[in-house]
């Protein structure tokens, strides 16, 4: 698979991931989280693909912008997707700012996100 494809696969994946539709659907989070998903949130704490499943769906869907994409592929695949972020929630004015990092593993059939760190970082 060719870099420059497996990179925008992966945003456009990524991309989804944040939309409400999706954050509000355990179904579509199920199909798109490897079973042995884990994450480092931003704020530090930790999760695997049963509390995202759990949480994600009852939570008011922030606004998410995206951008600085970069792509390396680590293994046959496998690839990690880099990217900035912003984030808004409803309930908070001042949104937030991370750097975000993502790992995918291609399982012969379609591509699952098996980690997710969001890092805070400066206003950019």
């Amino acid at each position: 698979m060719h870099s420059d494809t497996v990179k925008q696969q992966l945003i456009a994946l990524e991309q989804l991931l944040v939309q409400p539709d999706t954050r509000l659907s355990a179904e579509l989070l199920n199909h798109y989280l490897a079973d042995d998903f884990y994450e480092i949130a931003a704020t530090g704490r930790c999760f695997g693909k049963a509390d995202v499943l759990e949480r994600l769906p009852t939570e008011a869907p922030p606004v998410i912008t995206q951008q600085d994409f970069d792509c390396r592929v680590l293994a046959d695949g496998l690839a990690q997707l880099t990217y900035r972020a912003t984030i808004q929630r409803a309930k908070n004015d001042s949104p937030s700012y991370s750097m975000r990092s993502s790992i995918w593993r291609f399982d012969g059939e379609k591509w699952q996100m098996v980690f997710h760190q969001g890092t805070a970082c400066n206003p950019f």
